[in-house]
């Protein structure tokens, strides 16, 4: 360890030993408090029930939904984490306040404190076990058998408030009253329908239905083949129409083979133009114009000859042609065919119409049975859902009186009663460690915040300047050698610290460097602190 350690570790327990009174103080107001209540505290006991949480009681279903409730499935977390709301519920905790009030009234001689609802609410306790569906209520106090009779009466109370909770109020009576009214519904329905038999013969309505339908369902068929027929029949009606619009109404029969009249014009032209030719060929010569138009016309005329037969039909002989007289038969036989495959369809349209409007007549008695089957049906089936809640709902009841439900006591609480740890040596021993600390900071800052020079040690740490000698505690009595030792500590401790400067504070007074070495020279000696 170097000086400067072994010196501020000096300095340290010079200041615990010379502000011994603050450190006994400071120690004293940390450590009295703490340990006087800690010692006066009451030891606590805690009374525990466990309470374990099923799903063998199943409750009736107020709801008309169907729904399959299964009691061989664990609760799961919502229902336990729920049944830990009910346990810390302020109704049920108030019912608990006035329960122990009633029972502190009952017994005046073991009379006994009644908590208050809040006061409930922070001392009661419920937690879950573990991987489990097991429930721990709890109550903390220092007498045991108290506490062993809040959790008992607790426990007692919640099992009948899980039964009121899970119970639907009203619900026997609404399923009563339902009942009655569906089975009333329910009667009056099948006396609808027996009073409708007798009227109209259910067995014969559908006989009926049913002839009906297949008579039309014949008719029909004979329209539809009709409606092919006549399909028929008018395609081949236009087809022969079409037929006799290329087929002339007569025929040649005898023909008469003259000569061709053109061919004889043709030729007297013929002359008649070589005549002309002839003639200006004796006025012109064979290249004047007049004569050249005539040889042409003569070179057509020539041509049209030759494209000319010499012989043409005459006169003819007319007569009906057979081919046309024949199809205009099939064509009226077709048509008389045609109409009277369409009053046949006429008729059968008629006939299915009168068959349909009976059907309809009959469809509509036959649904209005079906509506009351199906009334009756319904009603019957409503009244038996609501038997079955009804009594459901009596059985339910009769559990609730009985007190079965899905919470089971496996652990109540008894007595003796496990002291619940107080640490009071712990708490001792830390306090005492907190105190001392506490005591001994004060005296180290409480010295540095008001730094003295107690000694030469201090003067050489902080100046840094050399001690020659020390004026003791009490000076000498003004003899010879008492003045001359105080003039010489004086004056070095006079001209020690004016060559500080202003000054240094040395004991537990400022003194200018001048007046000290006046005292020396006064023989009063110097004061070290």
């Amino acid at each position: 360890m170097d000086q400067r350690s072994l010196y501020l570790l000096r300095q340290a327990v010079t200041a615990v030993f010379k502000r011994w009174r603050l450190v006994a103080l400071v120690f004293l107001a940390i450590f009295l408090p703490f340990n006087f209540f800690n010692m006066i505290r009451q030891p606590v006991f805690s009374a525990k029930s466990k309470v374990l949480i099923t799903k063998d009681r199943g409750y009736a279903e107020v709801s008309p939904l169907v729904r399959d409730v299964a009691a061989t499935d664990l609760p799961n977390e919502m229902v336990v984490n729920s049944e830990i709301q009910l346990i810390q519920s302020r109704d049920l905790l108030r019912r608990l306040s006035d329960e122990l009030a009633n029972q502190s009234q009952a017994d005046p001689e073991g009379a006994f404190p009644v908590p208050g609802v809040k006061a409930l609410q922070q001392q009661v306790q419920v937690l879950r076990k573990p991987q489990s569906n097991v429930l721990e209520i709890a109550y903390r106090s220092s007498d045991p058998d108290y506490a062993i009779r809040i959790v008992n009466t607790l426990v007692g109370l919640y099992a009948r408030y899980h039964i009121e909770a899970h119970k639907s109020p009203g619900a026997l009576t609404f399923f009563d009253k339902e009942t009655q009214a569906a089975k009333e519904a329910f009667v009056q329905s099948d006396l609808e329908l027996e009073r409708f038999d007798a009227a109209n013969g259910l067995t014969s309505i559908a006989t009926e239905v049913e002839n009906r339908l297949r008579q039309r369902a014949q008719l029909e068929s004979d329209l539809r083949r009709t409606e092919a027929q006549v399909t028929e029949l008018t395609t081949k009606v236009a087809a022969v129409e079409a037929e006799l619009e290329y087929i002339p109404e007569q025929e040649a029969t005898e023909v008469e083979i003259i000569p061709n009249p053109l061919l004889s014009y043709l030729r007297q032209n013929l002359a008649r133009l070589e005549m002309e030719r002839e003639r200006l060929l004796q006025l012109y010569t064979p290249q004047h114009r007049l004569v050249m138009d005539v040889e042409s016309e003569i070179g057509g005329l020539k041509s049209q000859i030759a494209g000319q037969e010499g012989t043409v039909v005459g006169r003819k002989k007319m007569a009906a042609t057979g081919v046309r007289r024949r199809l205009e038969e099939d064509l009226l036989a077709s048509q008389a065919q045609v109409g009277a495959l369409e009053a046949r369809r006429t008729l059968l349209a008629e006939r299915i119409s009168d068959y349909e409007n009976q059907i309809r007549v009959l469809h509509g008695k036959h649904y209005e049975i079906m509506r009351m089957r199906r009334e009756r049906e319904e009603h019957k089936n409503t009244y038996n859902a609501l038997l079955d809640k009804l009594n459901t709902m009596k059985v339910s009841e009769a559990m609730d009186m009985a007190g079965l439900s899905n919470v089971s006591v496996i652990e109540a609480a008894a007595a003796p009663l496990d002291r619940e740890p107080d640490y009071k040596m712990i708490t001792l021993a830390l306090t005492t460690f907190l105190a001392l600390l506490l005591s001994v900071s004060a005296a180290v800052v409480f010295e540095m915040v008001n730094p003295v020079m107690n000694s030469d040690l201090d003067v050489r740490h902080h100046l840094g300047l050399p001690v020659l000698a020390a004026i003791p505690l009490n000076g000498g009595s003004g003899g010879p050698g008492n003045n001359l030792q105080g003039n010489v500590q004086g004056n070095l401790q006079g001209n020690l610290q004016g060559n500080v400067g202003n000054g240094y504070r040395v004991g537990n007074a400022r003194r200018p460097g001048n007046r000290r070495g006046n005292n020396g020279n006064n023989g009063n000696g110097g004061r070290r602190s």
